[in-house]
């Protein structure tokens, strides 16, 4: 028969690992917040994104629809953010990477993908934003 020490520490050794499994459980979630959100993640001292920061104020876009700007080298909360959206789109961490806009459960990476969606969105030819530079 065990004695009552041996089934007190294998009742904490129990209840620790149900705690964990239900930690990973959640951690699992996709984004807790509004999922038709328009989020672009970048990182600071990024060169694609400050292009995109250029491109961003001078067609001043923030005031032609809203979406959140987060950035994510220096916010280890925001980058687990971008991890889990990512992971919505069936992204793998190491094809992740910034500039990065989610948008209504859809992604959109790189320079390129993400000027375009921003110039799309706001109704702006990238041809001739492009010959005005």
């Amino acid at each position: 028969m065990l004695d009552k020490k041996t089934i007190i520490i294998l009742f904490c050794g129990l209840a620790a690992v149900l705690g964990l499994v239900f930690w990973g459980l959640q951690e699992e979630k996709t984004p807790v917040d509004n999922p038709d959100a328009i989020v672009y993640y970048y990182g600071e001292g990024c060169p694609h994104c400050k292009v995109i920061n250029e491109f961003l104020t001078q067609y001043n876009i923030a005031d032609k629809f809203s979406f959140e700007k987060k950035e994510v080298w220096n916010n280890q909360t925001n980058a687990g953010e971008l991890g889990r959206r990512a992971k919505v789109c069936g992204i793998q961490p190491e094809g992740m990477g910034v500039p990065f806009v989610y948008a209504a459960g859809k992604c959109f990476i790189g320079e390129p993908d993400v000027k375009k969606f921003f110039a799309e969105k706001a109704n702006i030819s990238l041809e001739s934003a492009e010959t005005q530079k």
